[in-house]
Parts: C-alpha cells; sequence; structure tokens
C-alpha cells in the first residue's frame, strides 16, 4: 500500500477524530467552567507544566524514534519496553520527589498532593505509548482512533462527575491518567502481547541517541510552559492564571489543535516520503497551507468576536479572559505555523535547528516574563507573539535551506490566507454594520458575523487562488463534492 494512500488515510481518520473530541471536550469545557473556579484551572495549569516538563526525560522521546526508521526489525519493540521499565518507574520516583520538594514553597504548596496523584501518569504512559507507537507503526488509523475515541468518553463522564463531586482540580487531572486505560487493554488483553525483558545496548542505541536530541527540545519546550506558568502563578496568583489559561486553551482547542493533529497523522508519512527532493518540498508546502488556510481565519475570527464567544462559552464570571483572547488567537496561529514547520525539519532529521529554536522560544519566553509582563497579560502575550514570528522566519529559511519546504510554498500559504482574512474582515464589517446597522455584540449578530466572514473568505481563495485551493482539495476527503460546491474544475 501506497504513502499516499496511508496519507490520505491519515487525513480522513484524523478529521472524523478530530471532529468527535473537538465537539466532546467543547460540550465538557461548557460543563466544567460553570462548575470550577478559576484557581482549579490556575493549579491544573502549574501541574500539567510540571508534569510535562518530567515526561521530557521518560521513554516517550526513545521510542519515538520506532517511527524514523524505515524496516520493522529496526523497530526493537522489546528493547524499548524493557527500558521504558527502568525509565519510567524512576520519573515516577522523580515526580513524588519534586511534590515532596514542593511543599516548602507557599506559593506552590497547595499543588503538592496534585503531583503526586500525577506521578502515577508515568506508569500508567508506559504501555500505553508502547502501543500507540506501535499502532503508528503500521499506519493503523482506524485502531487508533477508536482507542483514543473509548478513552475520551471515559475521561469525559469521569471529569463532569468529578466536578459535580466537589472534586475541584482533581477533575481536570485525574481524567488524563483515565484516557492511557484502552491502550493499556488493547494491549495486554486484545493482542495478548507479553515482554520478553530483552535488552542490547547495540539495538537501542540508536534510539538513545536520537532521544537525548529530543530531550534537549524538549526541555527547552515544557521549560518554557513550567516557565510561564511558574512565574504567572508566583507573580498574579492560581486565579488569574486560570483566566490566563482558559484564553490559551480555547484558542487551543480551535486553532492549535488543528496543525497538532495533523502533524501527529501524518507524521510517519512524513519521515518516509520517497521521489527526491522536488517531491518533499511540494508534500511541506501543502502541509503549511493547510495549516495557515485554516488556522488564520479562525484566529482573526475570534480575536474579533471575542466579547460574545467568552460571554456565550464560559459565562460572566470569565470577562477577564475577553482582553486576552485577540492576542492569545494571535499566539496560536502563530505557534500552529512554528509547529508546522519544526515538524518538517524534524522529519528531515535537522534534530539540532529544532533544538535550537527550542533554545530561542525558551529565551524569548524568559525575556518576555521578564521585560513584558510587568505591563500586564496583554503586553506579554503581544511579546511572545514576535517571539513567535521571529521563530516562524527562521524556520521557514532553514526549512527551505534543507528542501523541506520552497520559498513558493511558503508563498502560497501565508499569502492567499493573509489576503483571505483581510478582505473578508473587512468585507463582513461594512456589510453588516454600514448596510444593515448590525455589530456583531451578541451571540446572534456574532454568528451572522461569522457566517460573511466565512463566504468572503472561501470566495477570495475560490476566485484569488484557485491552482492552489484546487491542489489542496485534491488531497481532501469527499474532494469531489467539494470540488462542486466549490465551482473547481475537475482534477485528473
Amino acid at each position: 500500500m501506497s504513502l499516499a494512500h496511508h496519507a490520505k488515510s491519515a487525513v480522513i481518520w484524523n478529521a472524523g477524530f478530530n471532529i468527535f473530541r473537538n465537539l466532546l471536550q467543547f460540550m465538557v469545557m461548557l460543563v466544567l467552567v460553570r462548575l470550577l473556579p478559576p484557581v482549579a484551572y490556575g493549579q491544573f495549569s502549574l501541574v500539567n507544566s510540571i508534569i510535562g516538563f518530567l515526561s521530557v526525560f521518560s521513554f516517550t522521546n526513545f521510542i519515538a524514534h520506532t517511527l524514523q526508521v524505515k524496516t520493522d526489525e529496526e523497530a526493537h519493540f522489546q528493547d524499548h519496553f524493557t527500558a521504558g521499565a527502568v525509565l519510567q518507574i524512576g520519573m515516577c520516583l522523580m515526580a513524588n520527589l519534586v511534590a515532596a520538594a514542593l511543599r516548602w514553597f507557599p506559593n506552590y504548596a497547595p499543588v503538592a498532593p496534585l503531583v503526586h496523584v500525577m506521578s502515577v501518569i508515568f506508569l500508567l504512559d508506559w504501555p500505553c505509548e508502547f502501543r500507540r507507537n506501535m499502532i503508528l507503526r503500521k499506519f493503523d488509523w482506524r485502531s487508533l482512533r477508536l482507542l483514543q475515541g473509548i478513552g475520551l468518553l471515559f475521561t469525559a463522564a469521569v471529569a463532569i462527575g468529578m466536578a459535580l463531586l466537589g472534586a475541584g482540580t482533581f477533575a481536570l487531572l485525574v481524567p488524563g491518567l483515565i484516557v492511557t486505560l484502552p491502550f493499556i487493554y488493547d494491549l495486554l488483553v486484545r493482542q495478548r502481547w507479553r515482554p520478553t525483558w530483552a535488552w542490547s545496548w547495540k539495538n537501542y542505541r540508536p534510539s538513545w541517541e536520537f532521544g537525548l536530541t529530543r530531550i534537549g527540545s524538549g526541555v527547552m519546550l515544557n521549560g518554557r510552559q513550567l516557565l510561564e506558568s511558574g512565574v504567572l502563578s508566583a507573580v498574579l496568583g492560581f486565579a488569574a492564571l486560570g483566566v490566563f489559561n482558559r484564553s490559551i486553551g480555547l484558542a487551543q482547542i480551535f486553532c492549535y489543535q488543528v496543525a497538532t493533529q495533523l502533524l501527529f497523522a501524518i507524521y510517519p508519512v512524513l519521515t518516509r516520503i520517497g521521489g527526491g527532493e522536488e517531491n518533499s518540498q511540494r508534500v511541506g508546502g501543502l502541509v503549511l497551507r493547510t495549516v495557515a488556510w485554516a488556522v488564520l481565519p479562525v484566529a482573526v475570527c475570534f480575536g474579533i468576536l471575542a466579547h460574545p464567544i467568552v460571554e456565550t462559552i464560559y459565562g460572566t464570571k470569565w470577562m477577564a479572559v475577553i482582553p486576552l483572547l485577540p492576542w492569545a488567537m494571535a499566539y496560536s496561529a502563530m505557534a500552529s505555523l512554528v509547529y508546522a514547520s519544526y515538524m518538517l525539519l524534524l522529519a528531515r532529521q535537522q534534530q539540532r535547528k529544532c533544538l535550537m529554536a527550542d533554545v530561542l522560544s525558551l529565551t524569548g519566553t524568559g525575556l518576555s516574563l521578564w521585560f513584558a509582563l510587568p505591563h500586564g497579560v496583554v503586553a506579554y502575550l503581544m511579546s511572545v507573539v514576535s517571539v513567535q514570528l521571529l521563530i516562524m522566519v527562521l524556520l521557514s529559511f532553514w526549512s527551505h535551506k534543507c528542501k523541506a519546504v520552497a520559498w513558493r510554498g511558503v508563498a502560497e500559504a501565508l499569502l492567499p490566507a493573509l489576503a483571505g482574512v483581510v478582505v473578508a474582515t473587512l468585507g463582513a464589517t461594512a456589510l453588516l454594520r454600514f448596510v444593515f446597522g448590525i455589530k456583531p455584540d451578541n451571540f446572534w449578530h456574532a454568528m451572522e458575523w461569522g457566517v460573511v466572514f466565512l463566504a468572503l473568505y472561501v470566495g477570495v481563495l475560490r476566485l484569488g487562488f484557485i491552482n492552489q485551493l484546487t491542489t489542496l482539495i485534491y488531497y481532501f476527503p469527499a474532494r469531489e463534492r467539494i470540488g462542486r460546491l466549490l465551482l473547481l474544475p475537475s482534477r485528473a
């Protein structure tokens, strides 16, 4: 079966799963934000940052090497499982030591019990990540998404149930443990897989070297998140961090996850693309185009409609999110483009350049916290948006240099999307405000503005960039129907 077929299958299953996951998470969020206070979300953000930073040193970075190798014989899954036992048990103990240390700091002591509970994730992630990489190695998107879907249903029920029972922050954290269980069941019960506890340094050495490089990047990335959460919680308090968390959370659901889930689905294919440099550049351009054309209009739309969106989704007790949301969406849009370029580089075995980008991101966040945060959270978000823009320029240069994407591919990704959002924003505002006298200041008027905006945006792409649009739609599920709807010319 061809890599192109696997890529299309990944997009189909990924698209279906994303729709299901985003709808489910959105409905759960609507319930939880009305049951839990901002403090709970602030504590959740800090604990997630702590566990995320510790996870950098887990076996996840090492077993990811199984997606890089060309043949199944080079995967050596038994060696990974044995090494995972040592690494994951060690990280579980380390998490508990960190939790004990947090009790000595008054600003962070409230989250110490939460970190103790979440230390269990390292033991559960061991078989879960192992099975997940086995599935990805086989391009078995159906099994992967079904198992993830079952896990999400369980987590949704547990989260709402715990919130109703007054569990507070635990209602946000404990479901993250449960999502691993379907993969563990599939590995040990359905597949009847059993470890032999074999291990060979010769077999494991390539994974070890790959993992060490990825640990460097992970330290930078997760260190940035830990630094941000740690400083914001200490300076502003958990309640303000919770408000910040909800602005970023909304941006991630509707914007950033487009990039992460798309690249998650097709990354195993990207690492094995043949056909020479021209083919790699073509695929890289399509990836950037998909991300840019999807996230930029969403970011602009949510930024302009921040007031009715926050009021409708979060309720009146979260109105402090409104001034943060436009810049949170801008940050998420830039981070999406950075992530897409970053993964294209990584697929070309450019780990060191990825590490340099991560170092720049951490440094930029530190400088933003030092110089911009004293002027307010909005100023801080504006600063980190500028950092992401700088990283995007640098990654584009590196991607072009290593033939991951051509300059034409970057231009065809960004220019049509920027032209579309400018025309759509001006057109929707002018039509509704000056013709019909409507301002998008409530839910229904915001919906009207959004529909006009979307129609104009698609119209710009259809009329001004038909060749780029036709090429992209060709890789979509139900491309014939979409093509007929947009009156696109047929493609052989």
